[in-house]
């Protein structure tokens, strides 16, 4: 990834590597799109595969040495209709 200014190049090889993991990057122009692209990539997996997206968490978190709350569960109320 090359970055000139505001402008941002990405080699082809680069440009597979992301679209297999699902990244189209094919129009980025400049750090803000890409950050626009990843944000997309981020919901989707999120949507599509939270597994994914939580190992995916757990694993940043773990590099950086940061600690993650416990898993949050929703729990129904009794007083309110279903």
């Amino acid at each position: 990834m090359l970055r000139s200014a505001k402008s941002l190049r990405l080699s082809s090889a680069e440009i597979e590597t992301c679209r297999r993991v699902g990244l189209d990057v094919g129009a980025v122009r400049t750090p803000a799109d890409f950050a626009a692209a990843f944000d997309r990539w981020i919901d989707a997996v999120g949507e599509v595969r939270p597994d994914v997206m939580e190992r995916l968490v757990r694993e940043m978190a773990r590099a950086k040495g940061v600690t993650l709350p416990s898993r949050l569960s929703v729990v129904p109320s009794s007083g309110c209709p279903d």
